[in-house]
């Protein structure tokens, strides 16, 4: 079973809102994870609060994006689901005070810290609608490989 991973789940939903004429459903979106409506709902919730989303109840009701693509970062997005760490790295408590121990932590911390000010600026640095061209480009490649397959 696939672990959560709500900011990977969210870009992906982002993604899917980028370019729709209108609302789509909880569980409409579900099916393009997979996972369970109230996953999606909830991870809308946040989309919602930092004003990425806007939804509407009843029926023809649903979710779609708030702004334009070109206007939400992926970084936006990052923040929206409470900003998790992206680089965890494991380590020892501090070993009874050993020294060696002490440095070796101070060293993975130094390094985690530098990696997520890098992926960071990289999520800020790439909206959505670069990711729906870039998942268009994909999808195009993809279709020119099939047609070649078939020729």
């Amino acid at each position: 079973m696939k672990s959560a991973n709500p900011l990977s789940d969210a870009l992906h939903v982002m993604a899917h809102l980028v370019g729709q004429e209108g609302p789509r459903t909880s569980e409409q979106l579900a099916t393009c994870l997979p996972t369970h409506p109230v996953v999606i709902r909830r991870l809308l919730a946040h989309m919602h609060k930092a004003g990425l989303v806007r939804s509407t109840r009843g029926h023809g009701g649903g979710s779609q994006l708030a702004r334009n693509a070109a206007q939400i970062s992926l970084h936006d997005i990052y923040l929206a689901v409470g900003a998790p760490p992206l680089v965890q790295v494991g380590q020892r408590d501090n070993g009874g005070g050993c020294p060696i121990q002490q440095l070796v932590n101070q060293a993975l911390q130094d390094g985690a810290r530098e990696a997520q000010r890098l992926l960071e600026a990289r999520l800020q640095a790439i909206t959505l609608d670069q990711l729906g061209a870039d998942f268009a480009r994909h999808l195009a490649h993809h279709r020119s490989l099939e047609g070649h397959h078939e020729s």
